[in-house]
């Protein structure tokens, strides 16, 4: 047979009667009649089947079987407080972890701004940046919160409360060595490119892909014979002539370091970053700050 369990309420009321010995008084605190305290009292008596308190003068003090309750009751009031203050310094955010998962070029050239920005307005809650993603098949999506994506990066498995929008787009330069003779033209034709030695980004660039694609819209398909992984890795093999790369203005702005030149391909070649955020009946406080914060009309 089941035994009902008690409400906090209830639970709550026997705890106040009980420290202050007196049902008028735990009236007042709990803001109650005494009529409703009672009422209350009498009820949970009923539920455990034992009396718990009786009556002297105008107070009334606990039976054993009261006494034993009583350390139960304390620490589930305990775990209330606890959970309202869990949910108060929540919504402040002042507490709570935001895990983000990006591709290198995403965490190194677009994120750190942002990063910034949040982290002063809400110091205490934990930033956990993983970059330099290429296969996402590796990783358990559910275990992230947000995911920051390249255009022509596949990505399956995404979890059914989650959805890809939009979010920033930037150009595609090319990118070759000082003096190359490129440095004469003011933009360059996929045409013209096609036939110098090219340096490519891994496999899963996003970067990469889309160069390819806009190859293949003029019908030609580039030969491929180096790569190199990463940006950094893609601005020293230009930088030492290993031929002519590709890298989004954003990134090439923060690179001052590199002995390379730049032009525009093209019409020319724009490139979307993807935001996947849960939601938004599904977003915790601190995902919907966050994502306040790469709003630039915020």
């Amino acid at each position: 047979m089941a035994i009902p369990t008690p409400s906090l309420e209830l639970l709550e009321t026997f705890l106040v009667v009980a420290e202050c010995g007196s049902v008028s008084k735990a009236a007042h605190i709990l803001h109650r009649s005494q009529p409703a305290i009672s009422e209350r009292l009498q009820r949970l008596t009923e539920l455990v089947g034992e009396p718990l308190y009786y009556g002297v003068g105008r107070g009334v003090r606990l039976t054993a079987a009261g006494e034993a309750y009583l350390a139960p009751a304390r620490r589930l009031r305990d775990l209330k407080r606890e959970w309202s203050d869990m949910v108060q310094r929540r919504r402040q955010l002042q507490e709570g972890v935001l895990k983000i998962a990006a591709t290198n070029t995403v965490a190194n050239y677009f994120l750190p701004q942002y990063l910034v920005r949040f982290r002063q307005d809400y110091p205490e809650v934990e930033l956990q940046l993983r970059g330099g993603i290429t296969d996402w098949s590796q990783y358990s999506l559910l275990d992230w919160d947000l995911f920051f994506l390249e255009e022509g990066t596949p990505m399956t498995g995404l979890p059914p409360h989650y959805a890809a929008s939009p979010w920033l787009e930037d150009e595609i330069l090319a990118i070759f060595p000082r003096g190359h003779a490129f440095a004469e033209k003011p933009n360059l034709d996929l045409a013209d490119l096609a036939s110098q030695p090219l340096v490519w980004r891994e496999t899963q660039s996003g970067i990469r892909q889309r160069i390819l694609q806009e190859f293949r819209k003029i019908g030609i398909e580039p030969s491929i014979r180096i790569e190199v992984n990463g940006v950094e890795a893609m601005g020293t093999a230009v930088a030492a002539g290993l031929g002519i790369g590709f890298i989004t203005s954003t990134a090439l702005r923060h690179r001052h370091d590199w002995a390379v030149e730049s032009r525009r391909v093209g019409d020319p070649i724009h490139w979307t970053l993807y935001l996947v955020a849960p939601k938004t009946p599904y977003r915790s406080h601190t995902i919907a700050r966050f994502l306040e914060c790469l709003d630039p009309a915020k």
